[in-house]
């Protein structure tokens, strides 16, 4: 499938009204405001402009690319707004709305990214210690006055204008951290496995100034000590389940004292909270095991001295068939933007099916942080505080009925906090 093929537009109609307390509606031609979103930010450093809005694709904290806001919005409402051609060079910035100021004085500008990714983005070292164009200068000179089987020192040249560095040394993505006095720049590093490839580094981080790493790779002399041979673990794992247990038999292992066991459902763990019924046979039977799922059951013979066997694994399907998932009301409508200052926002929404709602849920997004409300159920608006200038939002709406145990579709929208004055 081609570049053109995956980044297929997908046509957004986003409806924004302003006004102070009860909102105020648009004119009719910037009432509903209809985009194209492009494709996602995937050129670093690439600046587009879409309307008056100027946009340059860039990591942001987690390493994650996209699109971000690099100069003032124009505060005219507009009806239209023309997104970029996608190509397989180019491709097309995700455009932004624009409506009309708020009561504060504030441009109301839609966030493409509404709020970013909410992705747990996990960098590799390797990623986190590669220059940023914005951080300082590394320390200079980080360099390696000995080094032993067991044991290294490191040296570097300091800045009268830092007081304080740090130097880590470690292994794939296992660390050990100093911190270094200016006056003093070496540190010491011990313990030490022989025969092994380290990374050591050093970057300061003062007064909000963060500084590049200076880094460079070691390998320890020596012999490193043979890694143990694990006995392998049952040849065999029989398993017999129902709805809510999972039993499982296996062949024993010679030597063993005790077998540990887990089980895993998609990619969850739990390791414990089984029954034995023999010596090499157990159940789960603690409330661990839902319907119509399939369970691996890993089984690990452990031995007097602690060590342990290579796992064994067997899987099962559990009895019956999962529960359909719950419906839920319709999502309250017309969630929209009434003020909007550099660090609130008040947003208000309609509930046209009156939904037996017992409070509604307001969460203020950035990326994978979420600030969550209980609104009284009588309430069709909230200000949020959990914002601040620049960055970019989601508000996400749903209600919750308590006495039914139902809740209402979401509702959501993306906004953009202004630059303070």
């Amino acid at each position: 499938m081609g570049l053109k093929s995956k980044l297929a537009a997908m046509t957004l109609a986003l409806s924004l009204s302003v006004g102070m307390g009860a909102a105020t509606a648009l004119p009719a031609s910037a009432a509903s405001v209809k985009i194209t979103v492009g494709a996602k930010c995937t050129v670093a450093k690439k600046q587009v402009k879409v309307a008056k809005t100027a946009l340059v694709c860039k990591k942001n904290a987690k390493g994650k690319l996209v699109w971000t806001k690099t100069a003032a919005v124009a505060t005219k409402a507009k009806a239209t707004v023309t997104p970029l051609a996608v190509t397989e060079e180019q491709p097309a910035a995700a455009p932004t709305a624009e409506v009309a100021q708020s009561p504060s004085g504030y441009p109301v500008v839609i966030d493409p990214n509404a709020g970013g990714s909410n992705e747990v983005v996990v960098r590799t070292p390797e990623e986190a210690e590669a220059p940023v164009t914005s951080n300082a200068a590394a320390p200079s000179n980080f360099r390696l006055v000995s080094l032993e089987e067991t044991s290294a020192v490191f040296a570097f040249d300091s800045d009268s204008n830092v007081s304080v560095y740090q130097v880590y040394l470690r292994y794939g993505d296992s660390f050990t951290q100093k911190g270094v006095s200016a006056a003093n720049p070496n540190v010491t590093f011990t313990d030490l496995t022989p025969d092994w490839n380290y990374t050591a580094c050093v970057f300061f981080n003062a007064n909000g100034v963060e500084s590049n790493k200076n880094c460079l790779n070691i390998h320890t002399p020596g012999q490193r000590a043979p890694e143990p041979v694990l006995v392998s673990g049952p040849s065999q794992i029989q398993l017999m389940s129902t709805e809510t247990t999972i039993s499982a038999s296996w062949t024993p292992v010679a030597g063993a004292a005790w077998y540990s066991l887990c089980h895993v459902r998609e990619e969850i763990w739990q390791c414990g909270g089984y029954t034995m019924l023999g010596d090499t046979s157990a159940i789960f039977q603690d409330g661990s095991i839902y319907a119509g799922w399939k369970y691996g059951i890993q089984v690990t013979a452990v031995f007097a001295d602690g060590t342990r066997s290579l796992p064994a694994m067997s899987f099962i399907n559990s009895k019956g068939s999962q529960p359909p998932p719950p419906t839920k009301y319709a999502a309250p409508t017309n969630l929209r933007i009434v003020d909007l200052t550099p660090t609130s926002v008040t947003v208000a929404w309609d509930d046209p099916a009156n939904s037996p709602v017992s409070f509604w849920s307001v969460a203020t997004r950035y990326q994978t942080s979420y600030s969550q409300t209980g609104v009284d159920a009588g309430a069709r608006q909230f200000t949020s505080t959990a914002i601040w200038p620049g960055g970019g939002f989601e508000i996400i709406l749903s209600g919750f009925d308590q006495v039914n145990g139902k809740w209402t579709a979401e509702a959501r929208i993306g906004f953009y906090a202004p630059a303070a004055n």
